[in-house]
């Protein structure tokens, strides 16, 4: 018994493990196939994502067209490797799973640029951060628009704590400038203000970057509350109007 498993022993022994011979120029050639195969993938998602981009922009109503295409792209992946003569025989699962998500995730990224500038403007400026700075000649305060929840709304709020009815005296010795941050993702064109809801628009002064502002005295405020409205337009048409929910008092 002593030999026979000192015989099993040694065939043990003489056991070795031979790793299958690698096939580099295969790999290398699998892997240029594979890299082909992305690019082709995505250069095509890309053409997928222009087309659903221009028909969205020229027709709003048609982007749900996008989501038709982007199917529709997806079950024609198979027939498209084929016709631009890449061999799908090999294809695994991983390979398919990839490659449908580069192409979905190309489309997308692909068709929300074309809904933005610089290709297209949808949306409208913006009209934010409105103060009235008030320079009564010795003294300099600020009134902010700004939401306060014990009241439900926007409300104009004197930043250090001044009564309302005080801070603007119908005076030429008070300066009232009103300024508002005004913006939009593309080009701004305008941004205009009247004061005393007159329809006699004039341009606000860019003071700082997406700052605007507008300067008048106090004697040039024709009535016993103080309001104003704001209109920004950009190069694509879209018009933004800001007009405050309340006036400001103005003392005599």
């Amino acid at each position: 018994m002593a030999k026979k498993r000192r015989k099993d022993k040694d065939e043990k022994e003489d056991y070795e493990f031979t790793p299958p011979e690698f096939d580099e120029k295969e790999f290398l050639l699998k892997e240029l196939r594979d890299t082909k195969t992305v690019l082709l993938t995505v250069g095509y998602a890309a053409l997928f994502g222009i087309v659903a981009g221009v028909l969205s922009n020229l027709d709003q109503d048609m982007a749900p067209v996008g989501f038709a295409l982007v199917i529709g792209g997806l079950v024609s992946l198979k027939y498209f490797y084929p016709f631009i003569k890449v061999d799908i025989s090999q294809f695994q699962k991983k390979n398919w799973a990839g490659n449908v998500a580069w192409f979905f995730f190309t489309f997308l990224a692909v068709w929300v640029l074309m809904f933005n500038f610089p290709i297209a403007d949808h949306a409208n400026p913006s009209v934010t951060e409105v103060t009235i700075w008030v320079d009564s000649g010795t003294n300099v305060t600020a009134i902010d628009y700004e939401y306060v929840d014990s009241v439900g709304g926007y409300v104009w709020v004197p930043r250090w704590g001044e009564s309302l009815d005080s801070v603007i005296h119908a005076s030429a010795s008070y300066t009232v400038n009103i300024t508002a941050k005004v913006a939009d993702n593309g080009e701004l064109s305008t941004a205009l203000v009247s004061v005393d809801g007159g329809e006699n628009f004039v341009g606000m002064t860019l003071e700082e970057d997406h700052r605007y502002g507008y300067s008048l005295t106090g004697d040039q405020i024709l009535s016993s509350s103080f309001t104003f409205e704001i209109r920004a337009a950009d190069d694509a048409g879209h018009v933004t109007v800001f007009t405050p929910a309340s006036a400001i008092p103005v003392s005599a």
